[in-house]
């Protein structure tokens, strides 16, 4: 698969620089995180091992691949995205210049391609994917992303570290009754938005992170889908709500990973789950 610069090339069969392209679970307890998204949205799993990349398991939902899954290192869970580039190694160095620090080196991983992970000026952490030209990632459905957004407190740091780094344009959003959120663009497509923390739930412990939206399948529906994560060991950290774009709600997974679950079919009024996540347990 052919990572493009947005204009430069016809978007047909191209991935544009800068889009989501991949996501990974980092847990601690990859047996039982496996189970957990099974049970929540019928993922099927190929595992793997190889000297570079030690062991990592990747997740199929109809056969298509979803998402990755591999052992935490440290005594946390979470779930990291990953930003195609046309060059792993150019598009590292292009962000270490701009401030970011590499925390993951370099390291290809068999079907998905060359990958690293940085941390940005903002603090928050996000993976960088050379595709393989047999890379798959099946978005936009039921148990697949559906929408990305990084909650950080350093809000404009984000933004001009972001679009420097990707040639993001963003359409900025704000009013009293609720935080600055950004969206940011490829062209004329949006890839992601920016949410900045609401002050009044930000504690000594607050960290930035990116919330990942998976799709609820809409013959089961979000609250229901709510309930079978209860039943298998997930927490709820915001109910269920309806927003502009679906209805939502907040989850850890058992191992302690937060996500958000969306039924786009089910749309209210605007709301976006950042805002409602008090960041911390």
């Amino acid at each position: 698969m052919a990572v493009v610069v947005p204009g430069k090339t016809p978007p047909q069969w191209q991935l544009y620089a800068g889009m989501p392209c991949w996501i990974e679970l980092i847990t601690t307890n990859l047996d039982k995180a496996c189970e957990f998204y099974a049970n929540l949205f019928d993922w099927e799993y190929e595992r793997h091992s190889d000297p570079a990349s030690g062991e990592h398991v990747i997740a199929l939902r109809e056969g298509f691949p979803v998402a990755s899954l591999r052992a935490a290192s440290g005594d946390q869970s979470a779930w990291r995205l990953y930003l195609a580039a046309a060059d792993c190694a150019e598009k590292v160095a292009e962000a270490e210049s701009h401030g970011a620090v590499r925390t993951v080196p370099m390291n290809s991983v068999p079907k998905i391609g060359r990958k690293a992970v940085l941390v940005g000026p903002s603090d928050a952490e996000f993976g960088l994917l050379e595709p393989e030209e047999s890379w798959q990632f099946d978005v936009g459905l039921p148990g697949t992303l559906m929408w990305a957004e990084l909650v950080t407190i350093k809000a404009q740091t984000a933004d001009n570290f972001f679009q420097e780094l990707f040639g993001y344009t963003a359409e900025q959003f704000g009013t009293e009754h609720r935080s600055d959120y950004s969206v940011w663009y490829l062209g004329e497509e949006s890839v992601l938005a920016r949410v900045s923390m609401l002050r009044d739930f930000i504690t000594e412990s607050t960290h930035p992170h990116w919330l990942l939206y998976l799709g609820v399948d809409a013959e089961i529906g979000t609250d229901e889908l709510v309930r079978t994560a209860i039943a298998n060991g997930g927490r709820v950290r915001v109910d269920p709500y309806d927003s502009s774009i679906g209805r939502m709600a907040v989850l850890r997974d058992p191992t302690g990973a937060r996500f958000a679950v969306i039924d786009q079919t089910q749309a209210g009024e605007y709301g976006t789950a950042a805002n409602y996540d008090p960041y911390e347990d």
